[in-house]
C-alpha cells in the first residue's frame, strides 16, 4: 500500500501534489475479512525543492514518500467538522506560511467520506443500500473519529517508514487528535489543537447545555448591536410561519431552519453577516412583491452546508457518544428547556427570538433537500445505544509532556466548543500532569486559526518550546 500522486503543480516556491490511497473500509478482526476498500486522499504541501521537483510532471503517477525530503518533518492537518474536506493550500494561505517556515511538510487529510476521499451523499446511500436503514447506519458508522485514525496510522507509515509525525486539528479535527492519542500515542511527536479539546466525560447533554448558554450570550450581544432587528426579526419569522418558503434547491426556509443563521455566530464578522441577511430580508418583504427574492434565497441556502455534507448533520451529536451513552435528539430536547423559551418561536411573545448555534433539530430533515430521505437514519443514531470507544482515559493521563507534548488555543467565547468544559477536561484527564498547555484567549472566535494563523500557531509553538518550572 503507498500513495499515489494523481495531480501535481507548483505556485511560486510551494509544491502541492494530491496523494490517493486505496484503505480498507473496516479495520480490526472485521476488517481483516471485509474486501471493501474506500479511497482517502490528501494534499502535502513543501518547499520547491529543483532536484525533486523540476519536471512536476513526472510526480504524477508516483509514490508521494519518494518525493518527500530525506530529513521529514511531516505535520498532518485535521479538519474541522466532522465531515468537510480540507481547503486546497494556496501560496497566501497563512497556515502554510507559518508551517512551511518552521520546515514542515503539511498533509492535509480529506477524512473519508469527505473531498476527494470516497465521500457520503445521501442520494449515493439510498441507491447503494436500497433505502435500507439498518444498513446505512451500519454503513456511516464506518466514518467516525476511530476509523479517520485507522486511515492516518496506514499513511503515516507508508510515508514516514513508521517514524512519528505531528499533528494540527482544528475543532473536529482536535477531537480526532485525541482519539489519535487514546490508540497511537507512540506515532505522535506533537499535538496542536485550536478550538477542540473534545468534552471527554461529558454527554451530549452536558454539551449542548453549555452550547445554548454560549449561544445565548452571542443572542443578546447580537441584538445589543443591532436592536433593530428584533422587530425584523419578528417580522420575517411571522412571515416564514405563515408561508411555505422554498429555496432553490426545492428545501424549505421554515422559522427553525431560519433561526440556524446563528450557527454564523461563531466566527469573527458572524453577527454582521447575519445582519446583513436579516436587513436584506426584511426589506424584501416590504416590496411590492412581498416576498423573499431569489437572490436572498440563494444567499441564505449556500449559507448552510447540511445538504452538502450531510456527516455533518448526522454526526452532529454522534461525536459526543461512545460506549452506552446515547444523544437523544439533546439539542432538540434542550430547546424546550425553561431557560430557552427564546429559541421557542411564539408569535405573541414580547421576547427576541433567538439564533441557534452548531446544533441540529429534527426539524432539519424535513427542510433540508439531501436530508429528508435520511430522517430514519438519523433518528436510529440518536437512539443508538452501543457505540465504539472513541478515547481511551487511562492512555490520555499517562501521556505526560515528555512522551507527547499537547497544546491547545482556547477561546474563552467559543460558541461551538464550550471554554468551561475545555476547562474541566484537562483538570479530570491530566489531573495536573504538566500536559495540555493552554494558549487561552479572547480575542478570537472559534475561527481563530483562519482569522490570525501566525498569533495563534506562534503562540502555540511558543508553549511547546517554552521551559516551564
Amino acid at each position: 500500500m503507498s500513495g499515489i500522486i494523481i495531480e501535481a503543480g507548483k505556485d511560486h516556491d510551494i509544491v502541492n501534489y494530491r496523494v490517493q490511497y486505496e484503505l480498507q473500509l473496516t479495520y480490526g478482526n472485521i476488517g481483516d475479512k471485509d474486501s471493501e476498500k474506500i479511497i482517502v486522499c490528501g494534499v502535502i504541501t513543501q518547499r520547491y525543492d529543483d532536484k525533486i521537483h523540476k519536471n512536476i510532471n513526472d510526480l504524477v503517477g508516483k509514490p508521494a514518500r519518494d518525493y518527500l525530503p530525506k530529513e521529514r518533518k511531516l505535520i498532518t492537518y485535521l479538519q474541522g467538522g466532522p465531515g468537510f474536506p480540507c481547503k486546497f493550500p494556496g501560496s497566501g494561505d497563512s497556515i502554510v506560511k507559518v508551517l512551511l517556515d518552521r520546515g514542515y511538510q503539511i498533509f492535509w487529510l480529506d477524512q473519508r467520506g469527505t473531498g476527494y476521499s470516497t465521500a457520503i451523499e445521501s442520494r449515493s446511500l439510498v441507491e447503494k443500500f436500497g433505502g435500507s436503514t439498518e444498513e446505512i447506519v451500519e454503513y456511516v458508522l464506518k466514518f467516525r473519529a476511530d476509523s479517520i485514525v485507522q486511515d492516518c496510522e496506514q499513511i503515516r507509515k507508508d510515508l514516514l517508514n513508521d517514524g512519528k509525525w505531528s499533528l494540527l486539528g482544528q475543532s473536529y479535527g482536535g477531537f480526532c487528535i485525541f482519539t489519535y492519542l487514546s490508540m497511537f500515542p507512540d506515532s505522535i511527536k506533537e499535538a496542536l489543537i485550536t478550538g477542540g479539546v473534545p468534552p471527554v466525560g461529558h454527554t451530549p447533554q452536558d454539551v449542548y447545555t453549555a452550547t445554548y448558554a454560549r449561544t445565548t450570550e452571542r443572542n443578546v450581544h447580537y441584538y445589543r448591536k443591532y436592536p433593530q432587528d428584533v422587530e425584523k426579526v419578528a417580522t420575517i419569522a411571522k412571515y416564514l410561519s405563515d408561508h411555505v418558503v422554498e429555496l432553490p434547491n426545492g428545501g424549505i426556509l421554515s422559522v427553525e431552519r431560519f433561526q440556524t443563521l446563528g450557527l454564523n455566530f461563531g466566527h469573527n464578522g458572524g453577527t454582521d453577516e447575519i445582519h446583513s441577511i436579516i436587513s436584506k430580508l426584511h426589506y424584501d418583504l416590504q416590496q411590492a412583491s412581498k416576498r423573499p427574492a431569489y437572490s436572498t434565497l440563494a444567499t441564505i441556502e449556500n449559507m448552510y452546508s447540511f445538504d452538502t455534507n450531510i456527516i455533518y448533520a448526522l454526526f452532529q451529536e454522534a461525536i459526543y457518544c461512545e460506549d452506552d451513552i446515547k444523544s437523544e435528539w439533546s439539542a432538540d430536547s434542550l430547546r424546550y428547556h425553561p431557560n430557552n423559551v427564546n429559541y421557542q418561536y411564539n408569535p405573541s411573545a414580547n421576547t427576541p427570538l433567538y439564533f441557534t448555534g452548531e446544533m441540529v433539530f429534527k426539524s432539519m430533515y424535513k427542510d433540508y433537500s439531501e436530508l429528508k430521505c435520511l430522517e430514519k437514519v438519523a433518528d436510529a443514531l440518536h437512539k443508538k445505544h452501543d457505540w465504539s470507544q472513541l478515547y481511551h482515559v487511562d492512555t490520555l493521563r499517562s501521556l505526560t509532556w515528555e512522551k507527547v507534548p499537547i497544546v491547545a488555543a482556547t477561546y474563552v467565547y467559543d460558541q461551538y466548543v464550550d471554554f468551561d468544559v475545555t476547562r474541566a477536561v484537562k483538570q479530570q484527564v491530566f489531573q495536573g500532569n504538566g500536559n495540555l498547555r493552554q494558549y487561552i484567549t479572547s480575542e478570537f472566535f472559534h475561527n481563530g486559526i483562519r482569522a490570525n494563523a501566525e498569533k495563534v500557531l506562534g503562540s502555540l509553538f511558543d508553549l511547546l518550546e517554552c521551559e516551564i518550572d
